[in-house]
């Protein structure tokens, strides 16, 4: 294909469609009428030779195709905005969308403190959160559709960067009514307890395996989860036990009647960052945010705090007799 002959303003058109999924909603973002949105589209099925966009119950979805070109057309949106625009960025004045990929249990420790503070500071800036639970680092920052990955990770590739934010140090959570963990939690019992892992790559061991590995001791996998958040639930609600980060526990220790115990092996802290690609580090907005979001995380309760804080309420919580515990309802 010839660039020359190309509108580039039916690119930014084809972005729209695809972020809207509506016509309508397309043109009002592009600041132009349906018919002429629909024009574009017309053009844009004829350039690349697709439908691109079939009718939907609520709008329009995309094709195979669409779905394959949206990536290097947002990218390539994005090298252009930065190389003809504004280098300067102001909070709040400015208008932005940040894409973040993070786990569930970064957008319950920093995300509140953090969409508020923005929404004090940048009123038009917004945050959107895209799941993401692996260790390594996603393609997608390099690609150009994440501004940003929170959470854990063990390596940082070539032409990426980070910042550690906080750490997390693990606490040991039983329900309150457990039939065999009463005032203590041995090492012994607690190895033999099935445990709540979570884990998105399917056998792997997690940092709390390869850390009992290294002593020469292995504890016994209940169940296998995706989502740190789900953890508390099924404590709750079964004779599973689990080692999970102090600020999920201490959020529904209360809630869901769950006693705190500490590790009884030393276990490893957990190191939360930020990472993006060196294309944007010298992106004003984008350093804002990271700024915003260091900031964010320094203001957090230290983790070792929180633990003794939680470990002291379970040593007093009273025990309920009767059936198991459940989460409220």
């Amino acid at each position: 294909m010839d660039l020359r002959s190309v509108n580039l303003n039916l690119l930014a058109a084809f972005d729209a469609l695809m972020a809207e999924r509506s016509v309508t909603r397309a043109a009002r973002r592009m600041g132009v009428t349906q018919s002429a949105m629909s024009s574009s589209l017309a053009q844009l099925r004829r350039l690349m030779d697709d439908p691109l966009f079939r009718r939907a119950p609520h709008g329009i979805e995309p094709t195979p195709r669409a779905v394959e070109l949206a990536g290097p057309v947002r990218e390539g949106l994005r090298h252009f905005a930065r190389a003809l625009g504004k280098r300067t960025f102001d909070p709040a004045a400015d208008a932005r969308t940040f894409v973040v990929a993070a786990s569930d249990y970064v957008e319950l420790v920093l995300l509140p403190p953090l969409l508020e503070r923005v929404a004090r500071e940048a009123p038009g800036v917004r945050i959107e959160v895209r799941p993401w639970g692996l260790q390594e680092v996603p393609r997608s920052l390099a690609l150009g559709e994440v501004d940003l990955v929170l959470g854990y990770y063990d390596e940082v590739p070539a032409r990426h960067r980070d910042e550690l934010l906080f750490d997390e140090v693990y606490t040991c959570i039983v329900r309150r009514d457990h039939p065999t963990v009463r005032k203590e939690l041995s090492l012994a019992k607690w190895l033999a307890l099935p445990h709540v892992l979570v884990s998105q790559r399917g056998e792997s061991p997690g940092s709390v395996d390869r850390a009992l590995a290294a002593r020469g001791l292995a504890r016994t996998i209940g169940a296998r989860v995706s989502h740190f958040l789900l953890v508390p639930v099924l404590v709750a609600r079964t004779d599973l036990v689990a080692a999970i980060g102090a600020r999920v526990a201490a959020t529904f220790a209360n809630p869901l009647r769950l006693r705190a115990f500490a590790p009884p092996v030393a276990l490893p802290s957990a190191r939360t960052g930020q990472v993006w690609h060196e294309q944007m580090h010298d992106d004003p907005a984008h350093r804002w945010l990271r700024r915003v979001i260091a900031e964010e995380s320094a203001a957090l309760p230290p983790a070792r705090e929180v633990a003794r804080t939680l470990l002291s309420a379970s040593r007093g919580a009273p025990r309920r007799r009767g059936g198991r515990g459940a989460a409220p309802s």
